[in-house]
């Protein structure tokens, strides 16, 4: 199985920070809200970090499957509105990749007590309730300019209400932090004022894997490089109109769209994996001339070898759309717990 995807952790792995993971000789108590298939927790086992599974929580039957197939969380909740916030276990760690739902009325609101119908209503009183050292909210870019930005200074002005936290966020690129992907998400981090010694963003990294190195070693069905009449025509106006100068080179495109102006192929990197309903939705690799599968998804999040697929393939793409980059939250682990442990 081809491993080049992870080769990320090797500048992750410092002197330093191996000496400061020896410090952290009790585990970690984490848990994960809008869970999907668990990057928060592929990234602490990927930097060998002791922790404790507590909870998960997801609605989504087909995620469940994975996520008991892979992860054995003390407790999985399967509806975040309606548990019992008041004697939910503690958490040192608290991460959600809350869904970008309509926020367009939130800055009338007088705060989020009264927002009782969004998701980010439910990993705020999570937050809240629970009070953990450090906490991780992931969304898309977009949210950031949403409704002219209001959305995202409500957001942010809620956070800090809180108090007891310092705040940061910052616009991610997969591909700046190892992985051949490019997917950018914001992620907001809050740290306890009491122990935040001095956190420093993770500053990207050459980026010395391509979707060349990525590829499976596993034989693949032919099913993988069949094309519709479509499809292949698709791909030879994207040679005619110069948007692919050779097919034998490394280029990713999206072929499941009615022109080819829609395709947006990127050389040697991968554009942003999609969710949609799952097998609508995957990139064609033109130098190997079939879709990438579902193996080859994860490893473009940053996922270990050790994941089992233990759901159908369009789900397994879907899901891996919907998930977080494992090598962006293992930096920016790293950056928190810098802060928290360093003297």
């Amino acid at each position: 199985m081809n491993k080049n995807h992870l080769k990320f952790i090797d500048k992750i792995n410092t002197t330093k920070f191996k000496k400061l993971k020896v410090k952290m000789k009790s585990e970690i108590k984490i848990g994960t809200d809008c869970s999907g298939i668990e990057a928060p927790i592929q990234a602490l086992e990927l930097l060998n970090i002791p922790y404790k599974h507590i909870f998960s929580c997801d609605n989504d039957k087909h995620v469940i499957k994975n996520i008991e197939g892979n992860y054995k969380p003390e407790i999985l909740y399967d509806d975040i509105f309606n548990r019992d916030y008041d004697n939910m276990p503690y958490v040192d760690g608290y991460i959600a990749g809350f869904p970008c739902q309509n926020f367009s009325t939130l800055g009338k609101m007088k705060g989020f007590e009264e927002k009782n119908g969004t998701i980010f209503f439910c990993c705020y009183k999570t937050i809240k309730v629970i009070e953990p050292k450090f906490f991780i909210l992931e969304n898309v870019k977009a949210l950031v300019t949403h409704n002219k930005g209001k959305t995202f200074e409500s957001i942010l002005h809620e956070l800090h209400k809180l108090e007891k936290y310092n705040i940061y966020w910052k616009v991610f690129n997969t591909c700046e932090y190892g992985v051949p992907q490019k997917r950018e998400r914001v992620y907001i981090i809050g740290i306890k004022k009491e122990y935040d010694k001095n956190f420093v963003y993770p500053k990207p990294i050459k980026l010395e894997v391509f979707v060349n190195d990525i590829i499976t070693t596993d034989p693949v069905d032919n099913k993988f490089g069949y094309l519709t009449e479509h499809k292949s025509k698709l791909l030879n106006e994207l040679v005619d109109n110069n948007k692919i100068d050779n097919l034998d080179k490394h280029w990713s495109v999206n072929l499941n769209v009615s022109h080819q102006k829609m395709c947006y192929p990127k050389l040697d990197i991968c554009p942003c994996l999609l969710a949609g309903n799952g097998g609508d939705c995957i990139f064609y690799l033109t130098s190997i001339k079939r879709r990438y599968t579902p193996r080859e998804y994860l490893n473009l999040q940053g996922f270990s070898l050790e994941f089992k697929q233990c759901v159908s393939n369009s789900k397994m793409y879907k899901q891996v759309g919907n998930s977080m980059s494992v090598n962006v939250l293992c930096f920016i682990y790293k950056s928190i717990f810098e802060s928290l442990y360093y003297n």
